[in-house]
């Protein structure tokens, strides 16, 4: 969350010139491949872990080098809002909570939910969540979505270690096993049938920002009623981002506290859970926050979109790492920078919607292919 320095964030945000909503548009863009951009960092702690593999649907399939266009503004979201949660399930984006307008400079925290079809480039309004929570770390498989932890209501809110599934087909929400704490702007990730939890902050009464945390909890989704310890992550951070490939899990980014100008991290780490342990990989390209919901896997790669960089400035920038030589690179950036929006991959088109300019919260999409 940005910390309330007299920038107001309006109900609206910055308009988006919208671009013909038609997929074939792209037929005539011009192609650019990762492979003409790849620039390794100077700094590269080690090779990366060997990669175990894990069940269908996990492991990246040997594909030739990405192709990526520009980026094409469509239909907008039902509302602006940033600090939401979401993923790709069935070929459409899920989007949920988050704050949509600011009063007062008060960012304020809604129930709404909404889905994003791009066959059909639109939005539609979904049955509410069942709590106000923004912050949360969210994961995805097949059939559902999961959010665990997060804040509570308008901001500052207090953590929360509630746990919740969201079945697509049904659109209902279960409760699951709830965290051992509250924990909010942490990273969640689900790997085989397993989800992981690690990192986060907790703030007291005022919103101060107390303690960032290292904890790594572990829940089986086949029956297990409680999360278990797993080796804390490197460099306690919140407002980070998670990724699973190859059988391993990513820990991207993120803040110290509430640190938004100069507290932002290009520390990345990798789990192997085959030995329980953690290593440090290449660094981000720069530092990065409030990536938790714009990170996600592509053709082998693990991208990250938008975030809150050095002197809490708003980021349009887009990074793809390459886990098989440990290095990132350069994608074309946004139309515009965003914090903390909602993206992932759909088919074989990158979908960015929603986030905040200093303006305010936005109710942009943006596609590429």
């Amino acid at each position: 969350m940005r910390k309330q320095d007299g920038r107001d964030r309006k109900n609206g945000g910055m308009q988006d010139t919208r671009g013909a909503r038609n997929w074939r548009i792209w037929g005539a863009a011009l192609l650019l491949t990762l492979a003409a951009c790849d620039q390794p960092n100077a700094s590269q702690p080690s090779a990366p872990p060997q990669a175990v593999g894990e069940e269908p649907g996990d492991a990246p399939v040997p594909q030739p080098q990405p192709q990526l266009q520009s980026w094409t503004a469509l239909a907008p979201a039902p509302t602006t809002l940033y600090e939401g949660q979401g993923g790709t399930v069935g070929g459409k984006l899920y989007v949920f909570g988050g704050f949509d307008k600011n009063v007062n400079n008060r960012p304020i925290a809604t129930r709404a939910a909404s889905v994003y079809d791009p066959a059909a480039d639109r939005w539609t309004r979904l049955g509410d969540i069942p709590n106000f929570v923004t912050h949360a770390g969210v994961a995805v498989d097949g059939q559902s979505v999961y959010l665990a932890g997060g804040f509570l209501g308008d901001h500052p809110g207090p953590e929360t270690n509630a746990v919740w599934q969201y079945d697509v087909a049904g659109d209902t929400w279960t409760p699951l096993p709830g965290l051992p704490m509250g924990r909010g702007a942490g990273a969640l990730v689900r790997l085989g049938r397993e989800l992981h939890f690690f990192g986060g902050v907790d703030r007291d009464a005022s919103g101060r920002y107390l303690s960032d945390h290292a904890d790594h909890w572990v829940l089986n989704l086949d029956g297990t009623d409680s999360w278990r310890t797993a080796a804390p992550m490197p460099n306690p951070r919140n407002h980070l981002a998670g990724a699973a490939m190859n059988g391993l899990i990513y820990a991207i980014g993120g803040q110290h506290l509430g640190d938004e100008a100069n507290g932002n991290q290009t520390e990345v780490d990798v789990y192997d859970p085959t030995t329980d342990s953690w290593q440090a990989v290449s660094p981000l390209p720069i530092p990065l926050g409030h990536i938790t919901s714009s990170t996600f896997g592509w053709r082998g790669r693990i991208i990250v979109a938008a975030g809150v960089t050095v002197g809490e400035r708003e980021s349009a920038q887009v990074f793809a790492y390459d886990p098989a030589t440990d290095t990132w690179s350069t994608l074309p950036a946004l139309p515009g920078p965003r914090q903390s929006p909602v993206a992932d991959v759909i088919g074989d088109a990158l979908v960015v919607a929603t986030g905040a300019t200093s303006a305010g919260p936005t109710d942009s999409t943006f596609v590429s292919r």
